[in-house]
């Protein structure tokens, strides 16, 4: 899977949720390799959507056409500033059902900067049954590496007042002592971003 996270100061987020819906609905089954994305507006009013592709390959074939083209720029009416695009080679997906993110109705982006992109993947993997057994409200999450050794982590979740009453019950010992060499592992502080009514989308094959 590759990933392109799109970033920008939004202006108009119901203009942004409608293209967001308008192309899941209309034009994201006839693309290419388009996969599906999460995408909102965080509380400090930046639009954030992840964009799931087959490939690069496709991704950049997908952005060239014209149907994308003209998506994208009506997508822009709703932005005040320019977008940032990071295109995300590495993507792991954690996730019993990952068609289950489909029903999240709040996600958690996590953002920063580690040492080691191999050691994060690999300590995340060890405790992703006894993470998911124990947060029963959350549905998955994907880990995409940036060029620059950056990451972006999408959790999700079923709702935020899961969340609320899932964060009050105490961790395991061994998923704790993972997740404190998890963030051991960053060279600076991750930002933590949320998106209270996250769009979640995947390729609906039947539209075609």
């Amino acid at each position: 899977m590759f990933l392109q996270i799109i970033q920008a100061p939004a202006g108009d987020a119901d203009a942004l949720r409608a293209a967001s819906y308008r192309w899941a609905d209309k034009l994201g089954s006839t693309s290419v390799g388009w996969l599906g994305c999460t995408g909102g507006v965080t509380e400090e009013g930046v639009f954030f959507t992840a964009e799931r592709f087959e490939s690069e390959q496709k991704m950049w074939v997908e952005s060239g056409r014209p149907g994308r083209r003209r998506w994208f720029s009506e997508l822009r009416e709703g932005l005040t500033g320019e977008p940032v695009f990071t295109n995300c080679r590495e993507v792991e997906v954690f996730a019993p059902d990952p068609t289950a993110i489909d029903k999240a109705g709040f996600v958690q982006i996590v953002q920063g900067r580690v040492r080691d992109s191999a050691l994060m993947r690999t300590l995340m993997r060890s405790m992703e049954k006894e993470l998911l057994l124990h947060r029963q409200d959350m549905l998955g999450s994907t880990l995409a590496f940036h060029p620059d050794d950056g990451y972006t982590h999408l959790l999700y979740f079923t709702s935020e007042d899961d969340v609320a009453d899932a964060e009050l019950r105490e961790i395991p010992p061994r998923v704790k002592s993972v997740m404190d060499a998890v963030y051991e592992l960053n060279v600076t502080m991750p930002s933590y971003h949320v998106l209270t009514s996250p769009w979640v989308h995947s390729r609906r094959e039947t539209d075609r």
